[in-house]
């Protein structure tokens, strides 16, 4: 079978050494010199952490200033993705 994990199962979010086990519902990322970059991928519960930790990081230098911007995962299904038997022999949809 098949597996089709184009998003991470977890949170990203380390707090005390313990990996958060929710499962994301944001992509965090940074909207800097009119270009989007992807930092990570964060729960509910950790959106305000995620908040503070990346401007902490930004106003380090570890990463780039901007804006920071969470953008709600959407779940998208096609037919290929729910129906196993149109995909051949090298994975791809048919």
């Amino acid at each position: 079978m098949l597996e089709w994990d184009m998003v991470p199962e977890r949170c990203s979010i380390m707090i005390k050494g313990r990996i958060c086990n929710m499962p994301p519902s944001h992509i965090v990322s940074i909207f800097s010199d009119n270009e989007e970059y992807m930092i990570g991928l964060v729960c509910n519960d950790h959106i305000s952490l995620m908040e503070s930790k990346t401007a902490t990081m930004q106003n380090s230098g570890k990463i780039n200033k901007g804006k920071i911007r969470f953008q709600k995962i959407k779940p998208v299904m096609t037919d290929c993705v729910l129906n196993q038997n149109n995909i051949d022999k090298a994975g791809n949809c048919v």
